[in-house]
């Protein structure tokens, strides 16, 4: 059994977004590392998920050895079918508590097929490098993109890996290097 997400980078403009299908019974700590690989993050931070609209919501993600009191369930301990249980139910997926990357996950539906890896069917939009200064930062970068005679557009260009005459597009995302990325999880 597949699980179809629609995942997306809210706030983000152009809007990133990818859909994905996972195998239903992944962990959410196996999803993370799926909307890492979809999303190109390089999983260098904290991550939680968390119901939307409940103020009191559960929130997953790894506890903390160093604070066991933290209010925060494993992530590796429920399944993405124990987690996402009706069509359409929505949830947060927070990456980086710092930059505070926030994306909409929505189920989408569920299908009686295996699959051995998460698989990407859908995206746009290019995904903004870790540490950017969130979603203000991106929006300074992506603006900035369009001057490319600009000394800070220069700095975007070493720090995004681009080599002379790459181009770079905020509205772009590879589908075929996101199931590369995501074929490693499988």
């Amino acid at each position: 059994m597949i699980y179809q997400l629609h995942i997306e980078l809210e706030g983000s403009s152009p809007l990133v977004w990818r859909r994905i299908q996972v195998p239903a019974n992944y962990t959410l700590y196996q999803l993370h590392m799926a909307l890492q690989g979809a999303f190109g993050w390089e999983n260098s931070h904290l991550f939680e998920f968390i119901e939307r609209q409940s103020p009191r919501a559960t929130r997953y993600g790894v506890p903390s050895a160093e604070d066991p009191d933290e209010d925060v369930v494993d992530a590796r301990k429920m399944k993405v079918n124990e987690y996402f249980r009706v069509t359409g139910q929505e949830c947060h997926y927070i990456y980086d508590f710092g930059d505070y990357w926030k994306h909409k996950v929505i189920f989408e539906k569920s299908e009686a097929k295996e699959a051995g890896a998460p698989f990407c069917i859908g995206g746009a939009g290019a995904c903004p490098p870790e540490d950017v200064g969130g979603i203000h930062g991106y929006y300074e970068m992506v603006e900035t993109s369009k001057t490319p005679s600009c000394n800070d557009w220069q700095e975007y260009r070493q720090w995004l890996g681009l080599v002379e005459g790459e181009n770079w597009d905020a509205k772009f995302c590879s589908i075929r290097e996101v199931n590369k990325r995501l074929s490693l999880l499988g």
